[in-house]
């Protein structure tokens, strides 16, 4: 076999490959290593080479997401890790199926009463306000028409607090079954779920599914875990499958009343996630502030409801937002508000190309060709991401305010 570097030219001193000494260079230059750093871990993610072209900003704020995912990850299992090895011998504990009279007696009279505290009325209102703060600045992203990035980030920070931190159960989307029983029994639901149901659709009133693209929870996890490159679904499809949430919302409905139980939290996928994340988290609190914590790590849910996250998280590669697209129900009633927003996202005909980019890179396929040749957005399906305006090359997709603002510049001289 001949030598891999037999094409290379060697410099005078060491005889190390010139091609060599100049990847190392740049790969050693201060202000170009971090980035380096995550262009190479993005491309291998994603199965491309990070010297192919130059990477975009797009490109490489992904790698950061995805690198800053990777140590969160690591952080968790090493923290399992600990808390395992942790565990100690624990005396052995009462057991009514071998207990005698005498035993049983004799543990009735010293044993104490464990105190359940209720949650802090303090974590209800943090709730509240991180909600509505969320939907402030989500809203002030879209009438600005900032970037996607900018929208990625507060999507990152609402999935850590409501759906790592709070278990991913301070969502609207499990409100609508609270809010559905209240209409028969209106004792059983509190002020702060009744908020939690109603900001998100003021949102919406307001400046469409603002909700869906800067705050949901379960859209931040889809939106994270989703391939830049996906391509849309068919779209005799993509109709069909728009009838199912609504059908869901029905059931909900019908369920709640019947006294079924609640139907968005049981084909919620994401759940087991949440759920684990949370109780990590809580182990974390207790023992850094001195408390009893479980020694073993307890897996939340069952290998199904796992199977069916594992099944979940692969197709929302694939199919962005699958979820949000075809299974919630409360994106029907966002949706029904978002038509009749003050401020929709809409397409200047005049400016527009009809280059059809819009159309293909829509993460929830809301922009379609009409027949006359025109190209329109969907309110109702439209979550607000942002990612149609930042490919538009004349900005001809923007918010109902900003195409009026455009419009008037165009009537100048």
């Amino acid at each position: 076999m001949g030598c891999p570097f037999a094409n290379y030219t060697f410099s005078q001193s060491g005889g190390v490959p010139r091609a060599l000494q100049d990847a190392g260079a740049r790969l050693l230059t201060p202000s170009h290593a971090r980035e380096r750093l995550v262009v190479l871990w993005c491309s291998t993610a994603l199965g491309r080479r990070a010297d192919a072209r130059p990477p975009s900003r797009n490109f490489v704020a992904r790698g950061k997401l995805r690198l800053l995912g990777s140590w969160l990850a690591l952080i968790l299992i090493a923290f399992a890790a600990v808390s395992a090895s942790l565990a100690v011998d624990e005396p052995d504990s009462f057991d009514p199926g071998k207990a005698v009279g005498s035993e049983i007696q004799t543990y009735r009279d010293h044993a104490i009463p464990r105190e359940y505290p209720a949650p802090a009325r303090a974590w209800v209102y943090a709730d509240v306000a991180v909600m509505a703060g969320l939907l402030i600045t989500g809203m002030w992203l879209v009438r600005t028409n900032r970037s996607s990035r900018w929208i990625s980030i507060q999507l990152a920070f609402a999935l850590l607090y409501f759906g790592f931190a709070r278990g991913g159960c301070i969502c609207p989307v499990g409100a609508t079954a609270n809010v559905f029983l209240g209409i028969q029994h209106p004792e059983l639901v509190g002020l702060a779920t009744l908020a939690l149901f109603l900001l998100p659709l003021v949102a919406a009133l307001a400046c469409g599914r603002v909700f869906c693209g800067s705050v949901c929870p379960l859209g931040a996890l889809q939106h994270l875990l989703s391939s830049p490159k996906a391509k849309p679904l068919p779209l005799s499809l993509h109709r069909a499958l728009l009838f199912i949430p609504p059908a869901i919302l029905v059931a909900t409905t019908v369920r709640v009343w019947l006294g079924c139980g609640f139907l968005p939290c049981e084909i919620d996928p994401y759940v087991p996630a949440f759920f684990q994340s949370h109780s990590l988290l809580q182990k974390l609190a207790s023992l850094a502030s001195s408390q009893y914590a479980e020694p073993v790590l307890i897996l939340a849910g069952s290998s199904k409801t796992w199977a069916l996250l594992s099944a979940t998280l692969i197709a929302g590669w694939f199919v962005p937002r699958i979820f949000c697209r075809y299974l919630c129900p409360y994106g029907v009633l966002l949706g029904l508000f978002s038509a009749v927003a003050f401020w929709r996202r809409q397409i200047n005909a005049e400016s527009c190309l009809q280059c059809n980019r819009c159309v293909k890179h829509c993460p929830v396929q809301a922009i379609e060709n009409a027949r006359d040749g025109s190209v329109s957005v969907s309110p109702f399906q439209c979550v607000q991401c942002g990612r149609c305006h930042e490919l538009c090359a004349h900005k001809s997709i923007a918010t109902r305010g900003q195409l009026l603002k455009l419009n008037v510049d165009s009537d100048g001289p």
